[in-house]
């Protein structure tokens, strides 16, 4: 992954491992979001030898081609902000936790 998959990634993990150590539920992002799909996506592919080899990104990999295909890349963030809101995950990380 890159630095803004990671970043993402590791928000996610970090997130998730309070909710964890607090007894709710984890937060999962869904595949018709982006980082979604591209988590459960590498999940999938890491499976396969070449899935182990692949680098998983936003920016010119073939996940790049994928996301375009599945039409998940916009650069529009009125259309991403209510696609968010309405999977009631709009600002979700500043949930205090603890």
């Amino acid at each position: 992954m890159g630095g803004p998959e990671a970043i993402v990634t590791g928000s996610l993990a970090g997130h998730n491992s309070v909710r964890l150590s607090k007894g709710i539920p984890l937060l999962e992002i869904p595949v018709n979001l982006a980082i979604g799909d591209l988590i459960a996506h590498e999940n999938e592919q890491s499976k396969t030898e070449d899935g182990l080899r692949t680098r998983y990104t936003f920016a010119g990999s073939h996940y790049f081609k994928r996301m375009k295909e599945l039409g998940l890349y916009t650069t529009d963030k009125e259309v991403l902000k209510k696609k968010i809101e309405r999977m009631n995950l709009l600002n979700i990380f500043d949930e205090k936790l603890v």
